[in-house]
């Protein structure tokens, strides 16, 4: 598999002429042009973090992520470039089914990158999909599965595969410590406490691995045909804690209600799907693994707060907040 995998990274890497970035829907950069000629837009959006659109070509359908020219944002810019690198030089040796990258550039003045993958659109359904709470249900454990299988391989036979900025560097994670004034006392003592504790529940909790890092049911599709189940939008991929996945998906994206009654089931279909993928973790190994995961979403969402002063970011630094009182109790 992993020869595969290589030759497959090594004619991507040879598809790849030229560093211009597309920037807009049209205004593709020469070297995009020749590689995929005759690309026709059927739509385009703009996201949060990324403007999206979608293309016919003679080489299938194409879809393109990308930063516009007016933006400026090197923190988006970034992202796009960790997400462009893991799917070229990393996805194909995981057995993670993903969709293929294609082409990708970024620009060393501008923050400026795009990323072009295979079109899944089509062949797949997403969360939206599911009609009844047990199709939604069902779709979690989907969910937990895929995180599973990513975790084993990358703290197992794919680690040896890993450089530089994929490596993880517990130390540089207890450094980097969020300021806390203006929070509400709740959510500040919560933040104060992760602080506190992390140095502790990392030495708790030795296993590393690479992690999504923005894991939620929206970042999965699901194929038509019963093919296994895609993992998408890796612009958060990092080294770290299975843990933190784990903790991200039950603490910001379940509410008390949802958690406490589909946390149990989650945990014992993550345990037993690493297991069955070669990383076996006890109740305790992955108990630990959860709370230092939990520290380590409570410390990195108090920092965006502080970056970012919306809605979104807010709920969610209250809901790792409470998470972790919950814990504690």
């Amino acid at each position: 598999m992993l020869r595969r995998a290589f030759a497959f990274v090594a004619d991507q890497a040879a598809t790849r002429r030229g560093q211009a970035p597309a920037c807009s829907v049209r205004a593709w950069p020469p070297e995009l042009r020749a590689a995929f000629p005759g690309a026709r837009p059927v739509e385009s959006w703009t996201g949060e973090g990324a403007a999206f659109a979608r293309y016919r070509s003679g080489r299938g359908p194409l879809f393109l992520k990308y930063i516009p020219a007016g933006w400026r944002d090197a923190r988006a810019a970034e992202r796009l470039r960790r997400e462009a690198a893991y799917l070229r030089d990393l996805a194909p040796l995981a057995p993670v089914a993903h969709a293929p990258h294609l082409h990708d550039a970024a620009s060393q003045a501008r923050p400026l990158a795009h990323l072009l993958t295979r079109d899944l659109t089509d062949e797949t359904t997403g969360w939206g999909w599911f009609q009844t709470d047990a199709q939604r249900e069902q779709g979690l454990h989907d969910v937990v599965r895929l995180l599973a299988q990513l975790h084993a391989f990358w703290a197992g036979p794919g680690q040896v595969h890993l450089r530089g900025p994929w490596v993880w560097q517990p130390a540089s994670v207890v450094r980097r410590q969020p300021q806390t004034d203006g929070l509400p006392e709740a959510v500040r003592g919560a933040v104060l406490a992760a602080a506190r504790d992390l140095p502790a529940l990392l030495e708790r909790a030795p296993v590393w691995t690479l992690v999504h890092g923005d894991i939620h049911a929206g970042q999965v599709l699901w194929p038509r045909g019963g093919a296994p189940a895609v993992l998408i939008d890796y612009g958060q991929v990092h080294p770290s804690l299975p843990g933190e996945d784990l903790a991200h998906l039950l603490a910001l994206r379940l509410d008390p209600a949802e958690r406490a009654r589909l946390g149990p089931e989650l945990r014992d279909a993550y345990q037993a799907a690493l297991a069955e993928a070669g990383l076996p973790l006890s109740r305790t190994e992955l108990a630990a693994q959860e709370r230092a995961g939990l520290a380590i979403n409570v410390l990195s969402t108090a920092r965006q707060a502080r970056r970012r002063q919306s809605s979104g970011v807010q709920q969610a630094l209250e809901a790792a907040a409470q998470a972790w009182w919950e814990g504690e109790a």
